[in-house]
This record gives C-alpha cells, sequence and structure tokens, in this order.
C-alpha cells in the first residue's frame, strides 16, 4: 500500500512539473495550453517558418471550438502591414464572399486583420483574427492568431458584430512580445541543439526531443 501511495505522489509530482513547463497564453480571460509546435529549417541551417497552437482544456489542435496561435515568418519582409494586406487578399481569393478589416497601429509597428470565412457547403465558418509584428531579431515577422468556430444558427448579427469587437479589442491589448520571445527562445535552443548535435527542439508538446 505503501508503495502505491508513493507511485501515485510521485505521478502527481510529475504531472505537475510537465503542466507547469507547458506553454500556455490567456485571452479573452480563458487560459490555452500549447497543443503542438514544429518549425521548418532553411537551407542555410536557419529556422524558418514557426507555428504553436494552443487549445482549451479538454480540446486539440485536431478538435477545437476556440484556438490560439504563433506564427514565425522570418523569410515574410519585414512590414507588418503588408502581410495582413496580403492575408486579406487571399482571404478574399480563397472565398470571394468573405470580408475583412485591417487595423495598424502606427505608434507600436504592429497590424491586426480579421475576417470570417467558410467552406463551400460547410456549416461551420471560422472567425480569426491575426496580429503581425517584427519578429525581435528583426528577421521577417512574428504573428498571433485567434481563431473561432461558430456554427450557422448558434449565433445572431448582433452576436457576430460583439464577438468581433471583442476579439479585436482583446487582440490589440495582446502582447505581441509573447510570439517574440517563444521564437527567440526556439532560435536560440536550435542554435544550441546544433552546436551539441542535438535532436531538434521542435515536437509535438508532450513529445520527448
Amino acid at each position: 500500500m505503501r508503495l502505491l501511495t508513493l507511485a501515485v505522489a510521485l505521478f502527481a509530482s510529475l504531472s505537475a512539473a510537465l503542466a507547469a513547463d507547458t506553454p500556455a497564453v490567456e485571452f479573452d480571460g480563458q487560459r490555452y495550453s500549447l497543443g503542438y509546435e514544429d518549425q521548418a529549417t532553411l537551407q542555410d541551417g536557419q529556422p524558418g517558418e514557426g507555428l504553436a497552437e494552443f487549445t482549451l482544456p479538454g480540446e486539440s489542435v485536431e478538435d477545437w471550438s476556440k484556438l490560439f496561435a504563433f506564427h514565425a515568418y522570418p523569410q515574410m519582409g519585414n512590414d507588418p502591414v503588408a502581410a495582413v494586406e496580403a492575408v486579406g487578399k487571399a482571404v478574399k481569393e480563397t472565398n470571394k464572399d468573405a470580408n475583412y478589416a485591417i487595423v495598424a497601429n502606427d505608434k507600436t509597428g504592429d497590424a491586426i486583420i480579421d475576417f470570417l470565412t467558410w467552406a463551400p457547403e460547410s456549416d461551420v465558418m471560422e472567425f480569426n483574427v491575426f496580429k503581425y509584428a517584427r519578429a525581435a531579431d528583426g528577421r521577417g515577422l512574428v504573428a498571433m492568431q485567434y481563431a473561432q468556430h461558430v456554427r450557422l444558427g448558434e449565433m445572431d448579427v448582433e452576436g457576430m458584430r460583439a464577438l468581433r469587437a471583442r476579439s479585436v479589442a482583446n487582440m490589440a491589448a495582446a502582447d505581441i512580445r509573447q510570439a517574440q520571445k517563444y521564437f527567440a527562445g526556439k532560435r536560440a535552443r536550435s542554435a544550441s541543439d546544433a552546436g551539441g548535435k542535438g535532436k531538434p527542439s521542435f515536437a509535438r508538446a508532450g513529445e520527448g526531443n
């Protein structure tokens, strides 16, 4: 019995430690935990495009109602406004009936785009808000994304307007340094791994490196 109690205690301690080490973000009063991360490698060995996806408790990156994400675009230039304009163009090319709005902040240098889109014959719409800014090391851009699935009939026009207003305001207030520091840390670890010939530091959350 004592051995069983000890094993349970050790498992609980390990689980708590792993949970504490798992990156998390808060948005609109909800906490999202890291569910997936990945990053490409450029031909010169430098980190390429990066992604970190965060989900709510009980949800996953394969099945979610709300999602938060960090993105790294080291080869996207250094103009956040040009980036959101390109996103808006891509949205319209994918769905001509979709609309988007852009807000540029001259003081902070970041830019936000929000849009609502859907796949043909789908009863689920996807609302997105992206915030783009320059990467901490000046190599390209980073972005934060909030996405929410909305089923047809689940929310009326006023509800959608409220969702958009709240989400854009929350994204404007969100600290982009979260994403900048995240990818700066990954870059540092990638360089350390390369020097020590270690394994890549990007993998699904919970998997060993």
